[in-house]
């Protein structure tokens, strides 16, 4: 960490990025980092190479969130937040001057170590938490607008403090984000108290997809593009869909398959206790954490399901 404090204060320049797909930890932590960094005078920018999904449309600073590929304007420095590879920065980095210095912070255990300064601890809650510990220990100032996007970050990626990853350096963290001001009541609304009609109308769609298997350790739902155009929507409200499954009485994996096209299909992961579907997606080139994890298939639905629901099954045999 202390290499990334150090690289941070000596830049003149910063931009900051986080993964494709954006979810409030990605957004939240890079939100964060890039205002703290504007307050302390260097020149800074967010970017991200997807869209913001609407409930993240509210944070503090989330309408300066610059969607351009490769970032057009040259920086001393690159702070890459949350992206466990270079692919997973959607090519924003492509057009980076020589002799830019590029900052990995991630908690991804399965993470490249892409950067020339590379922090990688995946005990970390979330990106949120580890953008707060480098703020703190450079002395970098924490405004509210900061301390609210940090708290949104860490809030989301501990499933409001009730997966496993919520350990008593997140609970610390986001108490003193709360004393520095994070606005928690603000948060709560606009991340789960502001939804369009339109999303509830598709979960009802999705959730009628819901399967159990036979042994009910393993379930899934399936987001088409059919349902997606019926209701339209993109799956960047979809996020959360798979929550419903993983509360499923018994079941120990859930699986959520989302049609990008005919041809291509994002995969999520979620999991209770020590079963680990990083592993399990890491078998289609995917990864992320224990508990929560993705891939990307090109494939049809039909044969993305197939494959993955064959994979998950083997994984849950008592022998493996």
């Amino acid at each position: 960490m202390d290499k990334v404090v150090d690289a941070l204060r000596a830049a003149p320049s910063v931009a900051v990025l986080a993964h494709v797909f954006p979810e409030a930890d990605a957004i939240g932590a890079t939100l964060g980092a890039s205002l703290a960094l504007r307050e302390v005078g260097k020149v800074t920018a967010a970017y991200n190479a997807d869209p913001l999904p609407p409930e993240l449309c509210s944070l503090p600073g989330a309408t300066e969130v610059v969607r351009e590929v490769p970032i057009a304007r040259p920086y001393a420095c690159y702070l890459v937040l949350d992206t466990s590879n270079l692919e997973r920065t959607g090519g924003l980095l492509s057009g980076r001057p020589a002799g830019a210095v590029v900052l990995n912070v991630d908690h991804h255990a399965g993470n490249s170590r892409f950067g020339d300064v590379n922090w990688v601890e995946s005990e970390a809650s979330s990106a949120g938490e580890m953008v707060y510990r480098i703020l703190r220990r450079g002395g970098f100032p924490i405004s509210k607008a900061v301390a609210t996007n940090l708290y949104a970050a860490i809030l989301t990626d501990t499933g409001s403090f009730q997966y496993g990853n919520t350990t008593p350096e997140a609970l610390r963290a986001a108490a003193d984000l709360v004393e520095s001001g994070a606005a928690v009541e603000e948060i709560a609304a606009w991340l789960y108290g502001n939804r369009d009609p339109r999303e509830w109308y598709l979960l009802g769609e999705v959730l009628a997809t819901l399967r159990v298997s036979a042994d009910g350790r393993l379930a899934w739902i399936e987001v088409t593009s059919a349902a997606q155009a019926r209701a339209g929507l993109g799956l960047e409200v979809t996020e959360d869909f798979i929550n419903y499954v993983r509360a499923v009485r018994g079941v120990q994996i859930a699986v959520a398959f989302k049609e990008v096209s005919a041809t291509q299909v994002k995969v999520s992961f979620r999991s209770r206790g020590d079963l680990d579907v990083a592993r399990l997606a890491g078998q289609f080139g995917g990864g992320g954490h224990r508990n929560a994890a993705g891939c990307t298939l090109q494939a049809s639905l039909t044969d993305a399901r197939a494959r993955v629901l064959a994979a998950a099954s083997t994984y849950l045999q008592p022998d493996l």
